[in-house]
Order: structure tokens, then sequence, then C-alpha cells
């Protein structure tokens, strides 16, 4: 479902935000900002003056990172293991640097979003991670 809704949406910006709360919707800005710096800085780079904001691929992704040792503190201890397997499992494939994969709050140009999710193979709950 989300692949298809990322896939037919018209609009310049795409947000995928999960509905438990836990990130605040107040930092949608950031995202924003982030996204519009970045484009406007590949757009100049390219020097094509008929490109818009939509059709340059940039994602800007949220992080709950900031809330792991108070999450550590409330899971049981098998979840904080396997959670901590799953992280070793990203960090071996995608490298240093991606600390939070999971978080339901990513923003994309619509040209980001038609590059993403036409290769998303994964149908559960992990096609964050292919993201």
């Amino acid at each position: 479902a989300i692949r298809k809704g990322m896939l037919h949406s018209r609009g310049e910006l795409l947000l995928m935000l999960d509905a438990d709360g836990a990130t605040k919707v107040d930092d949608l800005e950031k995202l924003e900002s982030q996204i519009c710096a970045v484009a406007k800085k590949e757009l100049h780079a390219a020097g094509n003056s008929s490109l818009g904001l939509p059709d340059v691929p940039v994602v800007a992704f949220g992080s709950r990172a900031h809330l792991e040792e108070r999450a550590l503190a409330t899971r049981k201890w098998y979840r904080n293991f396997l959670m901590k397997g799953f992280h070793l499992v990203v960090l071996l494939a995608a490298g240093p640097g991606i600390r939070d994969t999971q978080c339901g709050f990513k923003m994309f140009t619509r040209a980001a979003a038609r590059k993403l999710f036409t290769n998303v193979r994964l149908k559960r709950w992990c096609f964050d991670v292919e993201l």
C-alpha cells in the first residue's frame, strides 16, 4: 500500500509518517528545509533552469536515535538482543552512519520516490531497510 501510494502521488514532496506518535509532526519543517537545501544545491550545480524541486531525487529520514536509551530501559531483554542483532546486520550491509532504519518519518521528492519505490522488493515491515 505504501509503495503504491508513493508511486501514484502527485505532490512535489511526499511524506511518510507512522501513526504511532514516535516522532513529532512539528519536525516536518526540519525535513522539508533539509530537502529544499539539498535540492537547491543540486539544481544550481546542474545549471538546468527547467528542473524544479520534484525533479531532483532527494530524501530526508527522521531518526528516533536520541530516544534509544529510554527505550532500551523499557523493553524486555530479548527484544533488545534482537534489536542489536538487527542493527549489526544493517551495519554490515549498509555501513556506519545509519542508526534508525525503521523510523516512520521520511520525506521524498517526487523523483526520489519514483526511483526508490519502483525498486522496493520487500513487502513487509522491513521494507524501510531497503530504502
